[in-house]
């Protein structure tokens, strides 16, 4: 586990997944979910090089198949320090053999974490090592506590968005592919979405083309957090469905799971990034504290 912290906030990671396990306030309000199995295991992990299901958990790339879980393998590799500093850590992954028995590429993964007045920056670099492209997805999944404080309910809370919201969701099926031609939720004109558990019977609320870069989740009093996200293009929330789990996530895609018609080619994924060789891509997302 590393620790950084300021004068307002300090933040816990740990090596596994550079994964944001922690951030307490200096009031000490913890405002990320706490792992309990029962619900959900994570806290804030990465997702690479895929975010979602693939079809059948199977994918080929140049002719051979691979296998993956559900948001790629990140989030289970061992994390080296970079460098750090009293409000501020970088940590690195690169491919192994391991690694390339699931996805043929040489990656070099770079997650910094820093905290700057109220807001913790939570920023990841991908760098191809690789002598040819390097296809990815990429996304967050950072979960909240919700509610943050004693005695209040999950329905206390509502996301504001930026921009109003217009899309359909698509439906997320058994085998977590996702059906886009067939809506499980249609929103017209979304700013406030209320949050209640009956939302996620749909599993995830998927947001293909979003038009805000940040959102705000808060409770009946303004307090909470406003989440950006300026890079990324979908975005998502989620709850366990059917667990009344104390928590929601606020997820900043690019790509998301296979359709559920895929023909299992890599290079057919949605939003793919494609880096050449030594190129890199930087993505950040931010947690402001509004207390």
């Amino acid at each position: 586990m590393h620790s950084i912290k300021n004068e307002l906030l300090t933040a816990t990671i740990k090596s596994t997944g550079a994964e944001l396990i922690s951030l307490k306030s200096e009031k000490g309000v913890e405002y990320i979910w706490q792992r309990d199995p029962r619900y959900w295991s994570g806290s804030a992990p990465f997702l690479f090089p895929i975010v979602g299901n693939l079809r059948d958990k199977k994918t080929v790339i140049n002719g051979k198949t691979y296998h993956m879980n559900i948001h790629g393998f990140l989030r289970d590799m061992t994390f080296e320090v970079l460098h750090r500093k009293e409000n501020e850590i970088s940590l690195i992954n690169t491919y192994n053999s391991d690694t390339l028995e699931k996805y043929p590429y040489k990656y070099k993964v770079i997650i910094t974490y820093a905290l700057m007045q109220n807001v913790l920056r939570a920023k990841i670099n991908v760098v191809n090592e690789y002598e040819e492209s390097l296809p990815f997805n990429i996304g967050g999944h950072p979960g909240f506590n919700c509610p943050l404080y004693p005695g209040e309910a999950f329905t206390d809370y509502a996301i504001y968005f930026e921009n109003a919201e217009t899309f359909s969701s698509p439906r997320v099926e058994s085998n977590g592919t996702l059906n886009f031609d067939v809506p499980a939720r249609t929103y017209q004109n979304l700013k406030e979405l209320r949050l209640d558990y009956g939302l996620f019977d749909i599993d995830t609320i998927i947001i293909p083309r979003v038009k805000s870069k940040k959102v705000k989740l808060l409770n009946k009093k303004d307090k909470g957090i406003c989440f950006s996200f300026p890079q990324f293009i979908t975005f998502a929330v989620w709850s366990p469905p059917g667990k009344q789990a104390p928590f929601v996530c606020l997820e900043p895609w690019i790509g998301y799971g296979d359709r559920y018609d895929s023909d299992y080619d890599f290079m057919k994924k949605d939003n793919l990034l494609i880096l050449n060789t030594l190129e890199e891509f930087t993505a950040h997302y931010d947690i402001e504290i509004i207390d």
